[in-house]
């Protein structure tokens, strides 16, 4: 992109969608909020975990899209020499995006880690209802692992259940393995962010190697037309 002015109104537009995801995450954020509130229906959850579903594909997207903008003017920039009078203005602006989603980033990773960890002392919280008497690690293993049949294992196991005590421990055990799948999902976007992450800081030195290996072709080629002459 060899118009300045072009190439800061795309800048732009970049730092515009950074701060169009950083509105989602707070968003996102309240969103959370309201799921672990121990008082709303099991309707208002979902319709709450749909709305934040779509804010996470929403902001995944905006995410991806400027991680690669941001990569491509790395790129560009190492092939413009430093004598260029655009240079430094192209660089300053690479670095302050670069450091805005970097930033963005992290943010976001924090604001799904608390969420993970809040879902998951709930989840404690809920089983210890069903089994009062569950050591650390049983429970530490069904917050990792529950499924189907391990809710009704632990059930039927508690022989002392009357019929209203089973059916509550079944409505329990129903909202852990939903917060279970909240967990998986949540685990997801953090893995999601720390590739984003990597590959924003990792390819300045991959996409130099590519320059050096550029000017040194184009050195050796320079260098043999002086020999033949």
């Amino acid at each position: 992109m060899s118009n300045i002015n072009e190439f800061l109104n795309e800048t732009i537009e970049i730092g515009q969608k950074l701060t169009n995801a950083k509105s989602n995450i707070t968003k996102i954020q309240e969103l959370q909020a309201q799921l672990l509130d121990n008082h709303i229906s099991t309707i208002k959850e979902d319709l709450l975990n749909k709305e934040r579903e779509n804010f996470v594909s929403n902001t995944r997207n905006l995410l991806v899209e400027c991680k690669d903008h941001i990569k491509r003017i790395q790129y560009e920039n190492a092939r413009i020499p430093s004598s260029d009078p655009n240079f430094g203005q192209r660089q300053q602006r690479y670095e302050y995006l670069k450091t805005k989603l970097s930033n963005v980033l992290e943010d976001y990773s924090q604001v799904e880690s608390d969420f993970m960890k809040k879902t998951k002392d709930r989840m404690t919280g809920q089983y210890k209802v069903v089994k009062p008497n569950a050591t650390q690690q049983e429970i530490d293993d069904y917050v990792s692992n529950s499924s189907n049949s391990d809710s009704q294992s632990m059930i039927s196991q508690q022989a002392s259940l009357n019929t209203n005590e089973i059916n509550e421990a079944q409505k329990v055990l129903a909202e852990v393995q939903k917060r279970h799948e909240y967990i998986k999902n949540i685990e997801n976007t953090v893995a999601e962010l720390t590739a984003l992450s990597r590959d924003l800081h990792l390819h300045d030195q991959t996409d130099q190697t590519i320059i050096n290996n550029e000017q040194n072709v184009q050195d050796a080629e320079n260098n043999l037309a002086c020999v033949l002459l």
